[in-house]
């Protein structure tokens, strides 16, 4: 009976390995997977990382953000009117005189960029323009001097003032000057601002603008220029004695003429007397004049610990850019480069420009500024 049931059939040998090929794809699609996922979760971590450092990175620009509180005092020099040189002096007093003044005695911050011929962004948010304009009066060709206050934050014109300079009227301008700048920038002038202004009242007009002229030679700050400053104000004594601010200009000259040069026996002996007469002035303490001269003097002599008394008793009664490089002087010799560097910034950023950066080098003994002050090397060498 079994011979009718067929015989089995093998199995081929290479049917017996496909369960084994079948059980490899499921590892294969396992692994890709896997990779995959941890590629996606790299990424993910990378954008978040990318996400973080780019909220705290700081972003670079050019642009300024205004200060209301800030103003550039500018100058927009020319010699197309008659009598330039001592109008120019006047004008630029004027402007220095403005930034002093507002600067010890206001809210206000002001830069003196009369002698900054830099055209680069500023931040101020105020600019006041001094400029001599020629203009037909009266069928003849006169030449006004234009003061003009502009808010940059909407451009607009907040004071517009011209005035025909002459001989006789240099206060009655300064004062009205001031009395507008007091409405515009709502800033009530204190007694102790007025007393200032009155210093540079004179008896003879015309002595104010040969004091300016003398102001503008002392910005120079190399010798000839000093002994020709002393030369004009020595004459304006001689011609208005009752001009004791003028007096004490003559002494400060003098203390820093013999600072570069040596005087020999005859000059010291007259800068003595000048030192005495000083003394007896009413109300030259008072005076941030006064206690320049004094810090010259005694960083001549090597008192340090004086002269750093004396700048600070005359930073306080005046905020001026020569304070503060006589104030970098001192910590210069006290031997904290420092606060000299700080000083010296100060004073160039109060009054940027030529005349400054020479003083910071050559007032009173020689400053390396690229030892001193580097950055502001870094920042001139730019130009």
């Amino acid at each position: 009976p079994t011979e009718g049931f067929p015989a089995a059939t093998p199995v081929p040998p290479d049917s017996l390995q496909t369960p084994t090929k079948k059980a490899k794809k499921p590892r294969i699609a396992a692994f890709w997977t896997w990779v995959m996922f941890l590629l996606s979760l790299a990424t993910l971590v990378v954008f978040i990382v990318m996400s973080v450092v780019d909220h705290n990175a700081a972003v670079t620009k050019t642009r300024l953000l205004l200060n209301p509180r800030d103003i550039d005092v500018r100058f927009e020099g020319g010699n197309s009117c008659n009598n330039w040189v001592s109008q120019e002096s006047y004008a630029i007093g004027l402007g220095g005189l403005i930034t002093d003044l507002l600067n010890t005695y206001s809210t206000f911050m002001v830069h003196d960029k009369t002698n900054y011929r830099v055209n680069e962004p500023s931040s101020s948010g105020k600019t006041l323009t001094i400029q001599f304009v020629n203009q037909r009066h009266y069928r003849a060709q006169q030449c006004f001097m234009s003061v003009v206050l502009i808010d940059n934050a909407d451009g607009s014109t907040m004071l517009d003032k011209r005035y025909f300079v002459t001989n006789t009227n240099q206060l009655s301008i300064q004062d009205d000057l001031f009395n507008s700048l007091s409405f515009v920038l709502t800033q009530p002038w204190p007694d102790r601002m007025r007393e200032q202004l009155a210093l540079f009242r004179t008896p003879q007009n015309t002595a104010l603008m040969r004091f300016y002229e003398a102001r503008q030679l002392i910005l120079s700050g190399d010798a000839q220029a000093l002994s020709k400053a002393s030369d004009i104000l020595n004459d304006i004594i001689k011609e208005t004695p009752d001009f004791k601010y003028a007096y004490e200009y003559k002494v400060l000259v003098d203390v820093l003429r013999q600072s570069q040069q040596p005087f020999d026996k005859g000059q010291v002996a007259a800068l003595n007397e000048e030192f005495k007469k000083i003394d007896q002035i009413p109300g030259v303490e008072k005076t941030s004049v006064y206690y320049k001269i004094k810090t010259v003097d005694l960083l001549g002599k090597g008192d340090i610990d004086a002269a750093y008394e004396e700048i600070n008793k005359s930073i306080e009664l005046e905020m001026s850019w020569f304070n503060y490089v006589l104030l970098g002087k001192v910590y210069e010799m006290k031997g904290e480069n420092r606060l000299a560097a700080d000083a010296y910034l100060t004073a160039f950023n109060l009054r940027p420009g030529e005349n400054t950066l020479y003083w910071i080098e050559n007032g009173v003994f020689q400053t390396s500024v690229q030892k001193i002050v580097p950055y502001l090397n870094s920042f001139l060498a730019e130009d």
